[in-house]
């Protein structure tokens, strides 16, 4: 009997059985020993098929938004803090945009002091002379009637 339910358990889960064969292993393993977990789905099996329309109830449709409202929430906030790193990056990118602008203006300030600065060099080295007679080396006129 055991070899015969081993044989009719092995053609059931390979989907090779007709009705005839799958009464056969029921009545099989109601009366056979072991085989509990067997047991347990064939009887599972046969109260699902032995309930009635009206006792099988569908699991109540709830609000649709209400239902999903996690999930509402978890997008809402994934697009909150993608907002958020979006602004710090426009931030960051426009202060560097000003820090570069900064640079560049004082970089011409600088160079336009350096020209300047260069130009200077000749009245540096006139510094010393006090009069006009000494730029243009005129002798100097005594008072002396």
């Amino acid at each position: 009997m055991s070899d015969r339910l081993e044989k009719l358990l092995e053609k059931y889960w390979e989907a090779e059985t007709d009705l005839a064969e799958e009464a056969e292993l029921k009545t099989l393993l109601r009366k056979a020993e072991g085989y509990a977990e067997e047991k347990k789905f064939f009887l599972g099996l046969e109260s699902i098929a032995a309930m009635k329309p009206s006792e099988m109830t569908m699991p109540k449709q709830e609000v649709w938004l209400w239902a999903n409202w996690k999930k509402i929430a978890a997008s809402l906030l994934v697009l909150l803090v993608a907002g958020a790193a979006y602004l710090r990056y426009e931030t960051k990118k426009a202060e560097r945009e000003a820090y570069e602008q900064v640079m560049q203006a004082l970089a011409l300030i600088q160079e336009n002091m350096q020209k300047g600065t260069s130009s200077m060099q000749i009245m540096q080295e006139m510094k010393h002379l006090n009069t006009t007679q000494e730029i243009f080396q005129i002798p100097a006129k005594t008072d002396t009637p």
